[in-house]
């Protein structure tokens, strides 16, 4: 239940009260900053918390429906995903488009290319973290039935 409720906790708060709440106070280059080393954390964290929670319920079979395994294992591999792929990408091409920005190259073919490339990573690495969260929604309310039962 630890493990459930920090992860799924931190996912709820990074992205629906912190994210936004910084997003429409900071700068955008410090948010964006401040955001390159919240998310490697963020997503070691939930891709811990999510190990932890399968291997705890693999022991516990009489908990452990299919449905709370496979809602588990996508919100895993997702978050995985965001861990190692997305995020480090989204990451460095916006650290390359403020470079271009910094070298008055905003009306660039590669600022232009950057920026498309930035909303596409950022855009798949956010739905991501969605699909994983609606993961962490199914197991709970598979898991709210098992203790209610």
């Amino acid at each position: 239940m630890l493990s459930f409720g920090t992860w799924f906790g931190t996912v709820f708060y990074t992205t629906f009260v912190a994210g936004i709440t910084m997003f429409k106070n900071l700068p955008r280059r410090t948010f964006g900053s401040l955001q390159s080393k919240l998310f490697p954390l963020y997503f070691k964290l939930c891709t811990g918390m999510i190990a932890l929670q399968i291997l705890t319920l693999t022991a516990m079979p009489d908990v452990l429906s299919k449905t709370s395994e496979v809602s588990l294992l996508v919100a895993f591999f997702a978050t995985l995903l965001n861990l190692l792929y997305l995020e480090p990408t989204s990451t460095q091409v916006m650290f390359d488009r403020y470079k271009l920005e910094d070298d008055g190259k905003r009306d660039s073919d590669e600022y232009k290319s950057l920026a498309k490339s930035f909303g596409k990573f950022h855009g798949i690495s956010s739905l991501t973290n969605l699909i994983a969260f609606c993961g962490g929604i199914v197991h709970a309310v598979r898991l709210a039935s098992k203790l209610a039962a």
